[in-house]
Parts: structure tokens; C-alpha cells; sequence
């Protein structure tokens, strides 16, 4: 009898489901409508008070009752569920599926005349979290699959505030659990009550006999009392992600978003992701190694996802993301392309994330890049990722101010790896170093341990001149996925100290290492650097030959800016000059590459031709990025050494002392003790002998250590003589 299973159940209601399943087919409903009208009838009479329902009242919380009371409301979905799957069980094989369909039609009735407790929906500031889903059909292709079409859908809400899978794994470490745990509903509650999250959404899929059946519940994750809930059947398996993009629209309803942004941001959720479950299995696994184990190892199952449905247009954007965080810039700037290509097959904010990634390293459209994110940010103002974005670009617009605002906003929102990473980045590039390190404690005090909170540590030990601290960050590199960037690291140290031989030791290591990795894009890079700090020290051979070796395996924009500047700078104007043009001509609506990288690399092509005063003025569209992180020193250097050829020192100093002043922005790199050696020719010019002699000399301490056959350290020593014999 369905009231064992159910102590609550109107007796009426249970008249109706033993009539639905009875032995005997002449004593069962004969015709839909005759079971239609029985039920019309009890919602009538219910709805008037004249049937008695036995169930608790919605009332303040009850005392605890006896066992022979009223089962909770929270109990009666998981008993609709089994009455429907054990009723169906009892059905002949001939005609169980037209019986179980009707069996169905009790169970919607059931949920909608079983009240649940009065509780109030969500305010914008509530949070919600998403529980592994309870999958009893045996099929693995369920499990992780439904969460991740159920937060795609919750995502489109500008409304609901739905917890990151970051911030539920670092909770995990918090307590003490394995960051991949599953997130059952008991464990779901204790990270609620942990982060004081207001709401636990958990879900279900049952069999019912050939169909599915999907159960949506929204609880009161302090009480456990639900507040919400939807049902729906799906005919088949390839019926499933519909149905719940269906069931799932009608809960944000009840969970009290409005009617016109459910209108305005409610993309099918298989249209959203993609039909095929297998794809959607593959992109889940994906994310969820991403946050847990790293970039490389989720590229199988993403490439695994857009195999199974090449139409998949988050899958590859994420492919993308992962090749440009793994320094593949060229399959990144393929796979983003296709996303782009597909951006009309995403919801909303899937859209606003495509968009913004094309724009940053496809069309590199800084102007349009910022006016999506400010879109996205208007649309979505409690979406962590769109501050995480908005504070790089204004990094490498110089802006650090506004950057530092945006990642406020981010670790407000959620305190992620990124979150922490953009704050203490921030702090970092204003020179505020205090700040910067007490957040970094936070963050490891949030169990957040990642190469980049290390990468910290070893910078914050360079600024204060502490080599061992420094060592224990690269032995902490040491057989991890970010040792070749800690190897780099030290390469760009040995060069800030002039020991051209250790640097060129260490950056062969590092550029090995990525190149057994297959990671060709990031080996250019690190070849690319190579070539800029010899150029910069006037080995002009060794910087031909790094910079021929990069361009053998990436010629995208930012190799082809390096092979421009680099090859003017090491007195090959002629093989400069082809790079200057393919820029000009590949990328015509590029923020930086025509800001940045044209006006730098005509200006290197100019002081080579000594033409100082052409140089000076062709770096005057860069003015508005020079200050910028994606600009690093390159601009005002340049510009110094210009003016210094044209044998204005006062001009030449303050251009020197910008670069001295910005030593936060790019801590390791080269031309910050070189810029002191700039400013010591500067103020020679200007004639002041005394602080020309003091910045020879702070050159010279900075670079004790050095090889003594760097060409422009020879050069420096034999300028000082000079200077002390004058």
C-alpha cells in the first residue's frame, strides 16, 4: 500500500494509485480520462479544504513526533519515486509502459498536493550549491554529466548565485576531504553550513520502466527542509537533458527569479552544452580534472568531448583556454576561432566568455574585449570570472587601479586560486609588497597551493634579496607541470645579474623541457626572451640565432612583434623590416600590435639607422599602453635610448626613472639594472658628474657577480673611467 511507504498521502490519492495499478485489467482505469477526472476531482476538493490530507501543517519547526507520525515533507519525493518505480514493477509486460505513464500522472498530482513547509525563495544574495545528482539507473553516463548540464543552466540566471566548483573543492580541503569527493547531499549540507551558503539543490534520476524519471529539490541547507521542487519524465535516454533543462527552467521560478529574465536568459540547456550525453560525460570529466589535477590533464577529454559532437561550443573554448594556459598559442587561437564560430549554439554567459576570449587572442581587440566585459559584468555582477578578466586587462592597459578594484570584486565573490592570484598580482604591480604578502598568506591559509602562489613566494624573495627562499620555491618546481616556468624564472634572475652563461644554462633547461612536453608555443617564448636579452646586451650573433630558432615554432603575433624589434636590434633592419609589414597586415585591428608592437618595432628599426628623432616620434601612439603590463619596459627603454642619441639627458633620465619606478610591474626583467646604466649616460649628458657616478655605481653593485665579457658591461666600465678622469 502506498500509505507504508507514505504515511502522509491523502487517502483519496491512494484510492487512485491501487485503482492505476490494480491485477485485474477490468477493475483498472479503463480511459486517461476517467484517471484525469479522479484527479481533477481530489485537487478540487483539496484545494477547498474538504479533503483530509495527512501531513504535517506549515508551521513553525515541530517538536521531534513520535514514530507513528506523519512522515516530513522532506521524505515524500523520494517516496513518490518509489511508488511510481515499484508500481511499475507490478505491471504487466504488455502494458506496463501505458500504465506506467499513468502511474506517472499520480506521482505529478502527489507533488503538487503534498505542501511543502513555507519558505521564503532566494534573494539576489543568496547562494546556492549543487549536489551530485543520485543516479539509480545503473547508467554511468549520468553521473557528473546532469550536474553539469544543471549548472550550465542555473548559470544563465543573472538571479541565482550559484556556488564555483572551485570554491566547493577548496571548502573540501578545508575540511579535510579529498577535493574530488563526491558531493553527496550530506556532505552538500556540511559545506553549506561551513560557508554559510543559504540553499542545497540536490537531484535525481530514476528508471520507470523504459523512461526516466528526473527529481529537482531545492532545501534549506541549516534545516533540510525543502523550499522548491520540480519533477519530469523523459521518454528515453536521448529525452534526459531536455527534460531537465525543462524542469530546471520551471525551478528557477520557484526559486524566485522573475519572469523576464527567465524569458531573456533561458537557452535550452541541450542546445546550451550539446544533445549528446557521451560529450557532455567528457566535458564534466574535464572541468573536473582542470580544478583538481591541472590543464594537461583534462586536454583527452575535452578533445574526447568535440569528437563526439564537434558542434560543442564550450568544449572548444575550453580546449582554447587550456592550450593558451599550456603556451600553445597557436591550436588556442584554432580552437577559440571554432567556439567563436558556434557562440550562437552557448547561453548568454557562455557567450559573453567565447566573445571575450576571440577578442583577447584572436582579433587581440582590447576596445571590444573591454565593452563585452563590461556588458558581461552589467548582465552578470556576481559572475567571479568577469572581474578575473576585467583585472588583466586593465594590468596590461597600465591601469592598476581599476585592476585592483575588479579583483577586489573577484575574491569577494569567490576566494579561488584566481581570485587570490589577482589580487596579490595587483598589490604587487602598485609596489603595495605588505599587502600583497598578508594575501598570500591568506591564501595558503585557504589550502590554496598553486604554482602561481609559489611563483610569489620566489618573487617576493628576490625583492628582498633572500637566495634561499628563492631555492626552496624552484626545489618545490622541482618534477611538477611548473618546474620549466621555475627554471625560466632563474634564468631571468641570472640574467638581472648579468651571468649570461647560468641564464643561457638554465633557459636551454627550460626550453628542453616544454619541447620533450610537445609544448612548442611555449618553447618559442622562452627562445623569443632569450633572443631580447642578448639584443639587450649586444651579443647580436646569439640574439639572431634564439630569435631564428623561435620563429621555427610559432609565428603568431607576439613572435613576429619580437622577430621585428629584436632583429632591428641586433643590427638586421633588413630582416626586421618583412616581420613589420606581415604585423601590419595580419592584424590591422589589434589593440597592441598597433599600439604596442608596430610603433616599438619601427622605433628599434630607426635607432638603428640613426635616426633617434624619427624613432622618438614613432613611439608616440604607444604612449597611452607604455605603462602597461603587456607593453613590460620595451616603450619608455627604447625611448630613453633615443633621447640619449640625441643627446638630451635630462629628456633621456626621466625616461630611465620610469623604468626604475615600475620595478613591480616585471620584477626579473633585464632592463631594470640596465636602466640604471641608462640613467648613468643620461645624467653624464646633462652634466651632473655626481649622480651619474652613483648610478655607475649602483650598476656595477647590481652586477658584481657578472660575466666579465658582456659586451655592454665592458662598454659601462670603460664610460666610468672616463667619467672619474673628468
Amino acid at each position: 500500500p502506498p500509505v507504508r511507504l507514505n504515511p502522509g498521502l491523502p487517502a483519496e490519492l491512494e484510492r487512485i494509485i491501487l485503482k492505476a495499478v490494480e491485477k485485474d485489467p477490468k477493475l483498472r482505469y479503463q480511459t486517461a480520462a476517467d484517471l484525469e477526472a479522479d484527479l481533477r476531482r481530489l485537487r478540487r476538493d483539496s484545494d477547498s479544504g474538504r479533503s483530509a490530507v495527512a501531513s504535517a501543517p506549515a508551521v513553525a519547526e515541530p517538536s521531534p513526533a513520535p514514530a507513528s507520525a506523519p512522515v516530513p515533507a522532506a521524505a515524500t519525493s523520494a517516496s513518490r519515486s518509489a511508488i511510481s518505480t515499484t508500481a511499475a514493477r507490478l505491471l504487466p509486460t504488455r502494458r506496463s509502459r501505458a500504465i506506467a505513464a499513468l502511474v506517472f500522472a499520480v506521482a505529478i498530482a502527489a507533488a503538487s498536493l503534498l505542501p511543502l513547509r513555507k519558505s521564503q525563495a532566494l534573494s539576489a544574495r543568496d547562494e546556492l550549491l549543487i549536489a551530485d545528482f543520485t543516479n539509480t539507473t545503473g547508467d554511468a553516463v549520468f553521473d557528473g554529466t546532469l550536474r553539469q548540464a544543471l549548472a550550465v543552466q542555473l548559470g544563465q540566471s543573472p538571479f541565482l548565485n550559484v556556488v564555483s566548483d572551485e570554491r566547493i573543492r577548496q571548502t573540501l580541503g578545508l575540511m579535510g576531504r579529498p577535493a574530488e569527493e563526491r558531493l553527496t547531499p550530506a556532505v552538500g549540507r556540511e559545506v553549506c553550513e561551513r560557508e554559510g551558503i543559504k540553499a542545497l539543490l540536490t537531484g535525481s534520476i530514476a528508471p520507470l520502466g523504459s523512461h526516466y524519471v528526473l527529481t529537482l529539490e531545492a532545501l534549506n541547507a541549516r534545516s533540510g527542509e525543502p523550499f522548491a521542487r520540480e519533477q519530469a519524465e523523459a521518454e528515453s535516454k536521448e529525452q534526459v537533458l531536455k527534460s531537465l533543462g525543462q524542469a530546471t527552467s520551471r525551478l528557477r521560478g520557484k526559486l524566485g527569479e522573475s519572469l523576464s529574465t527567465l524569458k531573456a536568459y533561458d537557452t535550452p540547456v541541450e542546445k546550451a552544452t550539446t544533445s549528446s550525453l557521451e560529450a557532455l560525460k567528457s566535458f564534466s570529466t574535464a572541468e573536473t580534472l582542470r580544478s583538481t589535477k591541472g590543464e594537461f590533464e583534462a586536454l583527452p577529454h575535452l578533445r574526447r568531448a568535440v569528437e563526439l559532437d564537434p558542434n560543442f561550443a564550450m568544449a572548444w573554448a575550453k580546449l582554447g583556454t587550456v592550450h593558451w594556459n599550456t603556451g600553445e598559442r597557436e591550436r588556442s587561437i584554432e580552437y577559440t576561432k571554432r567556439a567563436f564560430e558556434l557562440k550562437d549554439r552557448v547561453s548568454e554567459r557562455e557567450r559573453f566568455y567565447i566573445a571575450v576570449r576571440h577578442y583577447g587572442i584572436v582579433s587581440l581587440d582590447i576596445e571590444k574585449r573591454t565593452e563585452v566585459l563590461e556588458l558581461w559584468a552589467r548582465t552578470y555582477p556576481r559572475d567571479p570570472v568577469v572581474y578575473n578578466y576585467l583585472a588583466g586587462t586593465h594590468r596590461a592597459m597600465g591601469h592598476y587601479d581599476r585592476a585592483m578594484q575588479a579583483a577586489r570584486e573577484e575574491l569577494a565573490l569567490d576566494k579561488s586560486a584566481y581570485s587570490y592570484a589577482s589580487v596579490i598580482g595587483a598589490y604587487l604591480n602598485l609596489g603595495k609588497i605588505e599587502e600583497a604578502k598578508s594575501t598570500l598568506a591568506a591564501a595558503f591559509n585557504d589550502r590554496i597551493d598553486t604554482p602561481d602562489m609559489h611563483w610569489f613566494l620566489f618573487t617576493f624573495a628576490f625583492l628582498e634579496g633572500d637566495a634561499e627562499g628563492m631555492r626552496r620555491q624552484v626545489e618545490w618546481a622541482h618534477g611538477n607541470p611548473a618546474e620549466d616556468f621555475f627554471r625560466s624564472s632563474e634564468a631571468s634572475l641570472a640574467a638581472w645579474q648579468g651571468r649570461l652563461r647560468r641564464f643561457r644554462e638554465l633557459q636551454a633547461e627550460a626550453v628542453g623541457m616544454v619541447e620533450r612536453a610537445g609544448r612548442k608555443g611555449t618553447a618559442a617564448g622562452y627562445l623569443l626572451s632569450a633572443a631580447a636579452v642578448e639584443a639587450s646586451v649586444g651579443n647580436a650573433g646569439l640574439a639572431r640565432a634564439r630569435l631564428e630558432a623561435g620563429l621555427a615554432l610559432d609565428r603568431g603575433a607576439e613572435s613576429l612583434a619580437a622577430a621585428a624589434t629584436i632583429f632591428a636590434l641586433a643590427g638586421a633592419p633588413e630582416k626586421a623590416q618583412p616581420f613589420v609589414e606581415e604585423l601590419a597586415r595580419r592584424f590591422p585591428s589589434a589593440t597592441f600590435v598597433q599600439g604596442i608592437d608596430l610603433p616599438v618595432a619601427r622605433a628599434a628599426i630607426e635607432l638603428n639607422r640613426r635616426n633617434p628623432a624619427g624613432a622618438v616620434e614613432l613611439l608616440g601612439p604607444a604612449a597611452p599602453y607604455e605603462l602597461g603590463e603587456r607593453a613590460g619596459h620595451w616603450v619608455v627603454y627604447l625611448r630613453g635610448h633615443a633621447l640619449l642619441d640625441l643627446r638630451r639627458g635630462s629628456e633621456a633620465a626621466q625616461e630611465f626613472q620610469k623604468v626604475l619606478g615600475r620595478r613591480y610591474v616585471d620584477p626579473l626583467s633585464i632592463f631594470w639594472p640596465l636602466s640604471h646604466l641608462g640613467l648613468a649616460r643620461a645624467h653624464a649628458l646633462a652634466g651632473d658628474t655626481a649622480k651619474s657616478r652613483r648610478a655607475y655605481q649602483d650598476f656595477f653593485a647590481f652586477w658584481k657577480d657578472a660575466d666579465p665579457d658582456v659586451p655592454i658591461l665592458i662598454e659601462a666600465r670603460r664610460e666610468y673611467e672616463k667619467l672619474k678622469e673628468s
